[in-house]
């Protein structure tokens, strides 16, 4: 090439600019991208971790699998796991229900030390002659298992507290002085519901406290009459611990658990 005739090419400011600015603002781009990506990640849950303790076999059981409940009432189901041959680890649990039931479970989690577990149901206005439905899985070891239970609800107007509370408080009397080890106070129970709505002659009331369930049972007349029944459970076993029974003139006799009147099943 002839040294005379070259001429160095000049780049005028905005043409620099224009050849510029697309690397420019990739580069940008990439940058910003990159460091929100960074954030994004950061705030993702963690990796579940392998379930490598799970062994064995179990199966679900429940001594009932429907109860009658009705708006501003209650209810309770227990369900057991029991371990089968080999078993270790951990059973999970998850509930669906209807939502106008407020149903909830106490624990998600069961194994060999503690394998029971309880749903509890706090309806608020839903139609009688409805059957609501819950369903309980549970999965172990690549297995899976389901029990589906059933709430009635049945048109009966929950009732303000009343001689039920009264009849509490004598059992609760008789517990501090007959089994002070309990340590039950009546000020601990905060659930309470007809265990059986609709009956008259004979009332049914649950009360359910962070560690007991307690039910009691009383013939409305006078004297001689008027006795009551108590079935106390305590929270996390799956069977009751002892019955009583209290006559008209506030003596108390243990009963067998199974004396105690229970009716459709639970």
């Amino acid at each position: 090439m002839d040294r005379r005739s070259y001429r160095p090419h000049r780049f005028s400011a905005r043409a620099l600019l224009h050849a510029t600015l697309p690397t420019a603002m990739l580069l940008c781009t990439a940058f910003l991208l990159s460091g929100c990506l960074e954030m994004f990640t950061e705030e993702l849950p963690p990796e579940p971790q392998p379930i490598e303790n799970d062994e064995g076999t179990f199966t679900l059981h429940t001594s009932y699998r429907a109860i009658r409940s009705c708006a501003g009432g209650g209810g309770v189901f227990i369900v057991s796991m029991r371990p089968g041959p080999g078993f270790a680890g951990i059973v999970r649990l998850t509930l669906e229900s209807d939502s106008g039931l407020h149903a909830q479970l106490d624990r998600y989690l069961l194994d060999e030390d503690d394998s029971v577990a309880e749903i509890r149901i706090a309806p608020m206005s839903l139609g009688s002659g409805d059957s609501l439905r819950i369903l309980l899985t549970a999965r172990h070891n690549g297995s899976l298992q389901r029990l589906p239970l059933a709430v009635n609800m049945i048109e009966w107007e929950h009732p303000s507290p009343g001689a039920e509370i009264r009849h509490r408080q004598h059992f609760i009397d008789w517990l501090a002085e007959a089994h002070p080890e309990l340590d039950i106070n009546g000020n601990d129970f905060f659930g309470r519901w007809m265990t059986y709505p609709q009956h008259l002659i004979v009332e049914h009331w649950t009360f359910l406290s962070r560690e007991w369930e307690m039910r009691i049972c009383f013939h409305v007349m006078i004297p001689p009459d008027d006795w009551s029944k108590m079935l106390l459970r305590r929270r996390g076993c799956p069977e009751a611990l002892f019955a009583v029974h209290r006559d008209t003139y506030g003596n108390v006799t243990e009963i067998p658990v199974d004396e105690y009147p229970r009716f459709y099943g639970y």
